[in-house]
C-alpha cells in the first residue's frame, strides 16, 4: 500500500500554492519533501493528513481518501513545526494522552502508550508529570512527536522536525525515527535542510513554487546523479558535502592550490582564520 497523490492543486484566496502535484510514496520508507519556506510543503502535508481537501485532484492513503469522515485518522498523524503553539494540557502525560482518549482507548493502554512514546523519543518516564511550559524547546519538540507516535500510526508526517534543536536533541530524534522506520512506520518529512534529507531519506522530492520539480528519486539519484537531477537540483538544495565535491571538481584537486573565493566559502562556510 502507499500514499498516492494525483494532479493535486490547492489555493489560498485564489493564490495557487500547489500545482498539479503527482507522487507515489511507497509504504515502509522514509520520504523527504525538500523545499524552501513558502514552497508548499506544509500545505501538501495537510492534504495528505486530510486536514485540507484539494481543489482538484486526489489524495489516497492505502486507497482511501484521508479527508473522508470514514477514514481512520489514527493511521496518518502530523506533527507541526512549532510545538509550543499546539500544547494546551497541564502535564506532559495529559498532552500525550489527549489523542488516545479521543480514540476511545482504555486507561491502562493509555498509560502504557504514554510511557512507550516518551521513552521512544529519548525522554524519561519521570517527565510525564511535568508541565509543558516548563520544558525546553527541544523537549517540547520531542513531546509533540511522542503525542503523535503514541497512536502508532502507519504514516507519520513531520513538518521541519529539526527546527530549533541542538545537536544532542537532533541525534535523539534521528535515532527515534530510525527505530520507528525499522518497525515498519512510513515517514514523510517536510524540510528545507538538504543535509537532513540526505541523512534520513530513502527518497527525496523537490518542491519549488508549489510544483514538484524533481522526484521522488532515490537519495543517491537525487543528490549525486549528474544526469537525472542536475538541472533542477541547484546548489541551494544540496548538502554541504556535495557542494564541496562539486566545487572541488573543476579545480582539478589535488593538483593545484585552491584560490577561488567561492570554493573557499563553500568549504569553510565563509569563516576566515
Amino acid at each position: 500500500m502507499a500514499i498516492e497523490i494525483t494532479d493535486v492543486t490547492y489555493s489560498y484566496f485564489d493564490e495557487p500554492v500547489l500545482q498539479n502535484v503527482n507522487m507515489l510514496l511507497e509504504e515502509g520508507k522514509a520520504h523527504v519533501i525538500l523545499g524552501s519556506n513558502g514552497s508548499g510543503k506544509t500545505t501538501l502535508a495537510l492534504t495528505i493528513a486530510g486536514v485540507l481537501t484539494p481543489r482538484t485532484g486526489t489524495v489516497r492513503v492505502d486507497g482511501e481518501d484521508p479527508a473522508s469522515k470514514d477514514f481512520d485518522r489514527s493511521r496518518v498523524q502530523l506533527a507541526f513545526q512549532f510545538p509550543e503553539e499546539q500544547m494546551f494540557e497541564v502535564t506532559v502525560e495529559a498532552e500525550i494522552a489527549f489523542g488516545l482518549k479521543n480514540f476511545g482507548m482504555e486507561r491502562a493502554e493509555i498509560e502504557e502508550r504514554c510511557r512507550w512514546a516518551l521513552e521512544a523519543v529519548g525522554l524519561p518516564a519521570e517527565m510525564l508529570g511535568r508541565a509543558p511550559d516548563e520544558l525546553s524547546y527541544g523537549e517540547m519538540r520531542k513531546v509533540a512527536l511522542a503525542s503523535v507516535i503514541a497512536l502508532r500510526p502507519a504514516y507519520l508526517l513531520l513538518d521541519e522536525p529539526m527546527a530549533g534543536l541542538d545537536w544532542a536533541s537532533r541525534k535523539s530524534v534521528l535515532d527515534c525515527l530510525e527505530n520507528l522506520r525499522n518497525e515498519g512506520l512510513t515517514t514523510l518529512v517536510m524540510t528545507h535542510e538538504p543535509d537532513l534529507a540526505a541523512e534520513i531519506g530513502d527518497t527525496v522530492s523537490l518542491i519549488v513554487g508549489g510544483t514538484l520539480s524533481a522526484g521522488p528519486l532515490s537519495t543517491a539519484d537525487f543528490f549525486y546523479s549528474a544526469d537525472r537531477a542536475r538541472d533542477t537540483v541547484t546548489p541551494e538544495y544540496l548538502p554541504a558535502a556535495v557542494r564541496v565535491l562539486r566545487a572541488l571538481k573543476p579545480s582539478s584537486f589535488p593538483g593545484r592550490p585552491i584560490r577561488d573565493p567561492a570554493i573557499i566559502d563553500t568549504i569553510f562556510g565563509g569563516v576566515r582564520s
